[in-house]
């Protein structure tokens, strides 16, 4: 039988973890996505150098369980900070930095990887006479990359980009291995108590399901908006390029 006391005093208290959880991921997402469009570019122009070690860096992270990513983060981070301070003479309490923020750095790693890739094929699939039709008009390329072509690439990546974010919203429940008291952590924690995990569980379910359900139709509305203005905005373009 469920146990619908536990339910009612527990989900209050997994309730306000959700902050937490938000937390973690509207960090984490701009700052990994924009890396990733910053690799995606130099994957694009096959920088020397660059290039390479951006395909190493996506390769190893799209081949590396994210809990393995967060235990180096947590573990090895203070380690490596701490040992470079100490060799420029210099002391920190890398005990004060909250666990928050080593699990948001392993998030913006592995959102920097996967989400690189998908820039890079949305981008290689805009039209290239569109970035030709934009420096015949005065543009530079950089500034034609960023007025003509990544908005249109943003756009057609955004189904992709709508899967990373809800994977992510889901994927913070990990976080709970480096001890961040999100939503997955408070229910087990709770749960610990009474042994009440079928119904703690049941608590992160119906969150994680509300979250990534509202999240969904938010990018919906999105992808919606930012193709109408597209569509809107294509016959000006081509005017300006006639």
């Amino acid at each position: 039988m469920i146990d619908l006391e536990f339910l009612a005093e527990a989900f209050p208290q997994v309730l306000a973890s959700v902050p937490v959880t938000l937390l973690l991921v509207f960090v984490s997402i701009p700052i990994g996505w924009v890396l990733g469009i910053l690799i995606a570019l130099v994957k694009n122009a096959r920088v020397p150098v660059l290039s390479q070690l951006a395909g190493v860096f996506v390769s190893f992270m799209r081949s590396v369980p994210m809990v393995i990513i967060l235990f180096v983060s947590y573990y090895s981070t203070p380690l490596i900070i701490q040992t470079y301070l100490a060799s420029i003479g210099l002391s920190a309490d890398v005990s004060a930095v909250p666990a928050a923020a080593y699990a948001i750095a392993a998030f913006v790693l592995e959102q920097a990887a996967y989400s690189s890739e998908v820039f890079r094929s949305a981008i290689l699939a805009v039209d290239k006479g569109q970035i030709e039709a934009a420096q015949s008009v005065g543009m530079t390329k950089p500034v034609a990359y960023v007025r003509v072509v990544l908005p249109q690439a943003i756009t057609s990546a955004l189904p992709n980009l709508n899967g990373l974010f809800v994977g992510l919203v889901q994927g913070t429940s990990l976080a709970y291995f480096v001890g961040v008291y999100e939503v997955m952590a408070t229910s087990t924690l709770l749960a610990n108590a009474s042994y009440a995990y079928i119904e703690a569980y049941l608590m992160a379910t119906v969150i994680y399901e509300v979250l990534s359900f509202v999240f969904n139709r938010i990018f919906r509305v999105i992808e919606g908006r930012a193709s109408r203005y597209l569509n809107l905005t294509a016959p000006d373009a081509s005017a300006q390029t006639a």
